[in-house]
This record gives C-alpha cells, structure tokens and sequence, in this order.
C-alpha cells in the first residue's frame, strides 16, 4: 500500500491542533554524504526512543568522489579548471562534466549507503533534499521514488494507520509542503510544514535556489551571490545542465521557480484565519538568528521565512544549511523569536559533516521549545 501523493492545497482547509500526546522527534541535517555520521544519527535516534526521524536536507555528497576517504583533503577548488585570474572557470566543459560525475555519485549512494541504513532503522524516516541535492533523486518517479521502500510524505486529515507494508522512508516536497508527521508504530499525527529552498548564493547548484521576496532585485542579492549553475533534468535517468536563475521582482506565483515568498504563502494559505502548523521544518534559516551566521560573519538567512515566521507564529522552527552558526554563537543552538501571537523557538543542528561526530536535535511534539542539541556516540557499528 503506497501513500497517495501530497495533493497541492489538500488539508489546508482544517485548523491544526497538537495531538493530546506528544511524538519524540530526532532532526538532523548537512550529512553530505557521510555514511558514518548517518549512522551515528540512527543510532542516537534509537538510543534516545525516537518515534520518528526527520532529516533536513544536504543528505548527499556534495560532488564527484564527495564521501570517499581519498577526497577528504581536497576542495572543489582542486579538482575543476580556472580562469587565469584564479578563479574558477565554470563556463568550461569540464565544469558540466564534474557536475554530472557529482550527480551520478550521489544517486549511487543513495541508493547504495544511505537507503540500507534508513530501511533498516526501527521508525519512519523522513527526508527533504536541501540545496546541495540534486533535484532529480527526490522527484516523483525519481532516483528514491523508484525504490519499493519509499514512499511520498502526505497530509493525513483523518489520521488513519499506517498500514503494516507501509515504506519505510518518506520524502517530503522541497518546494514546500505541509505534510502528517507520524511514527511506524501508530500513536499521535502531527502536522508540520517543510521547505528546502535557500536564498541565491555563490554556490553552483541551482535546483533548490530562489529570490527571497518576490520584488527583491538582483542588486539586493548577496554579495557574490550568482544566477548561473547547474540543475538536474526532470527526465529520466536525469542528466545537469546550465541555467541562469530569474532576477525580475514581481508577482511570481505562476513561476516554476517563485520566490521564496511565494512558496511559503502557497504552502501556508493566504486566508490567516487558517491556524499554520505549530511545526516547521525548513532548511534555511531565518535571518538574523542563531542559525544564519557564516565564519565570514555574515548573516545569509532568508528574509521572507523572518516574516512568515513572524505572521504565522509556530511553536518552533527546526533549521541547517550554516553547519558553522552554532559554533559561531559559542554552542547556542536555539533562541525564541516574538511572532504576531507570542513567540517562536527557532533551532539549528549546527552540523559539519567533515566533524568526527555529527549533532542531532531532539524534541517532544507538545513541547518543541524544550528541544535539546546532542552529540552523536562515537563509531557505532550497528543501531
């Protein structure tokens, strides 16, 4: 029995409330590939009595040979052409056909490392690409969604069972989504949203990349910020090919790459009286928060999940993308945010999947605000 897929505006009519008992939650992110850290984290999930495992985005290997030990020292500096200037030479064919070898490589662990560990785990696992992964393995009738396995994250309204041959593995929609959060074993339905886009940055992959605001123009852009990269093919096998991104401000409701703005709004619902799930799960983090600061001291959350935060007002906000915020504000993991209703607990794993041990969140669904940050044990070899 395979979950039916998530209907666009599908229960986004209904007022959300808490279950009357809660679900514990463990929520990680930025694995990039590191099939030891992804087992840590099952392991922690199952030490800890985890109901459910959420994880957030940048899951795959970042590129070609990501993941294996002989790459470890070496940047993608290293291994791709340049301008005579220094920089790197991405109009160069080489540039493409790295991108490929990328995408080819992270399919293959997937496939290869990181189901094996998610189907054996004792719980559902969901899990949302962020903007490092390639589109095209998360997309129905995609890489994952071809394995008996996984199933696609829905929105339940009557909170039915899962059946006993439900997948194991659920992917969430990355261009926004509210979906029943639920464990294996029966027990509470809780909803939650999930968005994978991130603000237009330097780097090079573009599936996952969008304007913040609507009306923001390309001067507003980060610094370095670039239009021009690399997206999967929606077709199958999948291939990388080059595209510049859209900068013109304006309405962009219609557009298959809409703002960040849009996707939250068309997740969310433009009628407020609708009560927004108390739970959110988004790659990106907020701006101006405990998990938006680079080593380079700037602050690259978006600005339009601020505002939705602001105006919606969930209980809490679970984040990656910066693995180094945490460990920018000295290990401060979370801080509360003032919303239009009260206030709002915004979370960052801080994780860096080139650490030794990776960190997980953990949480109570009643109660997300008393979330807690942990280290993973050490070399496990089994969960």
């Amino acid at each position: 029995c395979r979950p039916r897929k998530f209907a666009g505006s599908h229960c986004q009519g209904r007022n959300w409330s808490l279950s009357p008992w809660g679900m514990k939650v463990c929520f990680s992110a930025d694995i990039h590939g590191s099939t030891d850290h992804l087992r840590r984290i099952l392991r922690c999930a199952t030490e800890q009595g985890c109901e459910t495992v959420v994880l957030g985005g940048d899951l795959g290997p970042r590129g070609r040979g990501w993941g294996h030990p002989s790459m470890e020292k070496k940047r993608i500096r290293d291994i791709l052409p340049h301008n005579n200037d220094g920089s790197i030479a991405w109009d160069h064919a080489d540039c493409l056909k790295h991108m490929q070898e990328g995408f080819d490589r992270q399919g293959q662990w997937f496939v290869e490392e990181m189901m094996p560990l998610l189907e054996a785990h004792r719980t559902t696992v969901y899990i949302m690409p962020g903007n490092s992964d390639w589109k095209h393995h998360f997309q129905p009738g995609g890489t994952l969604d071809k394995l008996p396995s996984v199933g696609r994250a829905y929105c339940d309204d009557e909170c039915n069972e899962f059946p006993q041959d439900s997948p194991k593995v659920m992917i969430i929609n990355g261009e926004g989504q509210i979906f029943t959060l639920r464990s294996t074993g029966g027990g509470p339905c809780v909803p939650a949203l999930a968005l994978s886009l991130v603000p237009i940055s330097s780097h090079r992959k573009k599936d996952w990349e969008r304007k913040d605001w609507r009306w923001q123009e390309e001067q507003q852009l980060e610094p370095g910020a670039s239009l021009d990269g690399f997206v999967s093919s929606g077709q199958d096998p999948g291939y990388v090919k080059r595209k510049r991104l859209r900068a013109e401000p304006g309405w962009d409701g219609r557009l298959p790459d809409r703002s960040i703005e849009t996707a939250l709004d068309e997740a969310l619902g433009d009628d407020r009286r609708r009560e927004a799930p108390g739970i959110w799960f988004v790659h990106c983090p907020p701006r101006h928060t405990v998990g938006d600061l680079t080593s380079r001291g700037e602050r690259v959350g978006s600005v339009a999940l601020r505002a939705a935060i602001e105006r919606h007002a969930p209980m809490a906000t679970f984040h990656g993308h910066i693995h180094e915020s945490v460990d920018q504000h000295d290990g401060m993991f979370k801080e509360h945010i003032t919303t239009m209703k009260d206030r709002c607990t915004v979370v960052s794993v801080g994780n860096d999947f080139r650490a030794e041990a990776p960190h997980v969140i953990v949480f109570d669904t009643d109660d997300p605000g008393n979330a807690v940050r942990m280290k993973c044990a050490k070399s496990p070899t089994d969960f």
